[in-house]
């Protein structure tokens, strides 16, 4: 499995409360996915990290938006597109028709030739000599109304509508936006998962013990780990934290040892997909966590050592006390 928070988003999509996850852009600038935050524990970082990593396993399909432009002044978003004079900053430029006049140069806005509102020819302002098409080359420049000043091409501009800071594109921060769809590999995977910790904890409840399911255990500072499953037999004053995963590594091991640390309880681990390796199975050892796995009955059993080969458990009682080597502390 993945983690609690990872887990849920999966089942979130499963069950159609949400059908897709949908990026925002915060008042910091950053893109969150809000209906992915309250079910991130910390140790999944980001919205955005924890679902490129489903994603990457192809439990997620994600699907390119948009882009959007992030004001590098109030981290705003939705800058629009705008032109500039490269003198002034003026944004208030206009297409304009100029006129050279080819035997002294000047050059100047085609009302500057006229004589006068009604006259029949035109006139240089600069030479005062008389212009026509032979002697005139015709220019499609730009005009800025702030400064007075023309030129060829204009500067490229963003606009902040918000705070109205105008910055060259290159200043502002791009942001790609994308949105998550469960894919069908997800969904299965989702759905096998669940029925695995589903198992799991039947066995607990068999045994007596009150389960929770997506567990928050919280320490005496208020720090607080997810877990699996966390079980407490208040009678036998015993305590059980599992996590499920289909592939288990040295990480899974000591995070489920100090999830148990934290509570006093006994740590599990059940490997759902494949083998566990012998390294592997040394280091939870080391931890003290208890390696499970499902046969292809679906019956639990236990890794009982690197070197022996797997033997079956019993009953579910049976079974579950020899996975966890359960001892009664009453009147302890």
């Amino acid at each position: 499995m993945v983690s609690v928070g990872k887990f849920q988003l999966l089942s979130t999509l499963s069950d159609g409360t949400v059908e897709c996850f949908k990026p925002t852009v915060s008042d910091e600038g950053e893109v969150t996915y809000p209906k992915t935050e309250d079910l991130l524990a910390h140790q999944d970082g980001t919205s955005v990290e924890a679902l490129d990593a489903l994603a990457e396993r192809e439990f997620l399909h994600k699907e390119y938006t948009t882009k959007v432009y992030i004001c590098p002044s109030c981290q705003s978003e939705g800058l629009q597109y705008i032109t500039a004079c490269p003198f002034c900053e003026d944004t208030h430029t206009v297409h304009t028709t100029f006129f050279q006049h080819e035997q002294c140069g000047f050059t100047a806005q085609s009302e500057k030739f006229e004589i006068d509102d009604y006259a029949d020819e035109q006139r240089c302002p600069e030479c005062e000599e008389e212009v026509d098409s032979s002697n005139i080359n015709i220019l499609q420049k730009q005009f800025c109304k702030g400064c007075s000043d023309s030129f060829d091409h204009p500067s490229h501009r963003l606009w902040c509508l918000d705070c109205f800071h105008l910055c060259e594109p290159e200043k502002a921060t791009e942001q790609t936006l994308y949105e998550y769809e469960l894919t069908e590999k997800g969904e299965h995977w989702q759905k096998t998962q669940s029925g695995t910790r589903e198992l799991l904890a039947n066995e607990f409840a068999t045994r007596g013990f009150d389960v929770t399911l997506d567990a928050d255990v919280q320490t005496e500072e208020d720090k607080t780990y997810k877990a699996h499953i966390h079980a407490t037999d208040e009678l036998l004053n015993q305590q059980i934290v599992a996590d499920i995963h289909s592939v288990v590594d040295s990480e899974k091991i000591k995070r489920i040892n100090t999830v148990a640390e934290v509570v006093y309880a006994r740590p599990l681990l059940l490997a759902s997909d494949e083998s566990v390796s012998d390294d592997t199975l040394q280091i939870a050892n080391q931890h003290g966590v208890t390696m499970l796995w499902v046969d292809q009955s679906g019956s639990i059993r236990r890794y009982e050592s690197v070197n022996d080969e797997f033997r079956a458990t019993g009953n579910i009682i049976d079974r579950l006390s020899s996975a966890v080597g359960f001892t009664s502390t009453k009147g302890d």
